[in-house]
């Protein structure tokens, strides 16, 4: 079963509250108030929405967080990434080789799955998504 951790999902919120804002900044307190999240944890999802080029922070005294590209560039797939968040179906999705590829049969039917999951996460951009309430 593919769960998300705290990090992917409050990585996805936090964007889309962001996403959603009328604001050119939003303020982590902002955030953090009203999402629920600690702003410890936020600040550290932030910074690793910062290093993947999907939020850029604004620091001085009226600073604040705001996407770094537009709406339809950024997809769920990219946030959870960011997130190190993993995204695999079964350990034998994720690249390595596995050591039952001579007799197991399930091999090409997972990583057909997994690619299919991967297209629709990356299908799943914040235009989209707020634009589907």
């Amino acid at each position: 079963m593919i769960k998300l951790s705290a990090s992917g999902d409050y990585a996805i919120k936090s964007v889309i509250y962001i996403a959603e804002s009328d604001l050119d900044l939003v303020k982590i307190k902002d955030i953090s108030k009203d999402l629920g999240i600690s702003e410890g944890f936020l600040r550290r999802i932030i910074a690793s929405l910062e290093k993947w080029w999907i939020l850029t922070s604004v620091k001085w005294r009226n600073g604040g967080v705001k996407l770094s590209k537009d709406k339809d560039k950024i997809s769920l797939f990219w946030i959870l990434s960011a997130s190190w968040e993993d995204m695999f179906l079964t350990w034998c999705t994720e690249g390595k080789d596995c050591p039952h590829k001579e007799w197991c049969n399930s091999t090409k039917a997972f990583n057909s799955l997994q690619k299919g999951f991967n297209s629709l996460l990356k299908l799943h951009t914040l235009d989209r998504i707020i634009n589907s309430k």
